[in-house]
């Protein structure tokens, strides 16, 4: 495909309109917006005392609505001062008792994973939050009384991020694995306002790193390698890629995948031609993964890979991960502009999730 034709079709709000029926350009442009909103709605939330007495802190959810509180978790060793664990799946660890507190999280309040969790967790949770937009979970939350947040915002799961983890920070907060200076999220809502008027559509792409990234993308393969707090960033590219672009992709991890990815990489033959390496960097990467990350580099372009490294922005750990998480959604969306498909639907999800329930 031609470079300048690819280049004009990004640039072109008609020709861009036509894919993006439900603008979900629109939603893009809002997530400050929306995490400044999800700071402020859940701040008035009143939360149990017992919370800040919790040894551990369970969330349960899955997709789109499990990432937030991935990112959230996903901290320096030094922030790490409780475990934390993300289920994703049907069933609570079997340790899961009073000591505990369990955040179910589910936008669309129907998943079947997060319904059995939340029955789980209400037998044997010492405390149980939920986070969702309405359904079947809101029912049972406000039936057994549970402290809810309920959330009104249309779009889909994986783009009302704010809303999914804004909340888990202040849970963090609140259950005292965070200080309150550690959970501030000004700072990155900040950045993501100044980001927001380069990655827009009416951004050229000669100015615009994200309509760059989507053209690099085109027709390949991206695998998206994180390290230490960007290993959450590295997922988030990689289910915002096959949600809106509808391209496979995957995602690995520093240092672990120097233990084994980095010898996959020689057959097939065509792979080289094929694939796209993503290197996200953080000011917050260990010493020794920053060596490996420039070893990476070195040995992907001497074997003829094409890398791109993308590097964080911002001095503090929201910021990082965050400017990351933004960049990541504007790419996945102008993937799917080049491949002329429209970047809100999901049929395939869908159809899944119909027959398991007809079934």
């Amino acid at each position: 495909m031609n470079k300048d034709n690819i280049i004009t079709y990004l640039d072109t709000p008609q020709s861009v309109s036509q894919i993006d029926k439900e603008n979900l350009a629109g939603i893009l442009s809002d997530f400050p917006q929306q995490l400044s909103r999800a700071v402020a709605d859940f701040g008035e939330i009143v939360l149990p005392l017992q919370l800040a007495q919790a040894k551990q802190v369970v969330f349960c959810g899955m997709g789109g609505s499990a990432i937030g509180a991935e990112l959230a978790c996903d901290l320096s060793p030094a922030l790490k001062r409780k475990p934390l664990l993300l289920v994703r799946g049907y069933d609570l660890p079997f340790w899961v008792n009073q000591d505990t507190a369990v955040v179910i999280i589910s936008y669309s309040g129907s998943t079947a994973e997060a319904l059995s969790c939340f029955d789980q967790a209400l037998k044997h949770a010492g405390t149980l939050l939920v986070i969702s937009s309405g359904g079947e979970l809101t029912k049972k939350a406000v039936d057994a009384k549970v402290p809810l947040y309920k959330f009104n915002y249309q779009a889909p799961p994986r783009d009302a991020l704010g809303y999914l983890f804004a909340p888990a920070v202040n849970i963090l907060q609140r259950a005292e694995v965070l200080k309150p200076n550690e959970a501030d999220l000004s700072a990155a809502i900040k950045l993501l306002d100044e980001l927001e008027q380069i990655y827009q559509p009416n951004s050229p792409t000669s100015q615009n790193q994200a309509k760059q990234l989507a053209y690099s993308l085109y027709d390949h393969i991206p695998v998206v390698v994180g390290s230490n707090i960007t290993k959450s960033v590295a997922r988030r590219w990689k289910n915002q890629l096959n949600e809106h672009s509808k391209t496979a992709s995957w995602f690995d991890e520093l240092p672990e995948a120097n233990h084994n990815t980095v010898e996959g990489f020689r057959f097939p033959s065509r792979f080289k031609d094929d694939v796209v390496i993503l290197i996200l960097e953080s000011n917050f990467d260990h010493p020794a993964t920053v060596k490996r990350q420039a070893l990476w580099r070195e040995y992907l372009k001497y074997q003829g890979i094409q890398v791109e490294v993308i590097a964080a922005q911002g001095a503090d750990i929201w910021s990082n991960k965050l400017s990351l998480v933004y960049l990541g959604d504007w790419v996945s969306y102008y993937l799917a502009l080049l491949y002329r498909i429209d970047p809100a639907a999901i049929p395939v999800i869908n159809d899944l999730k119909n027959k398991l329930d007809t079934n």
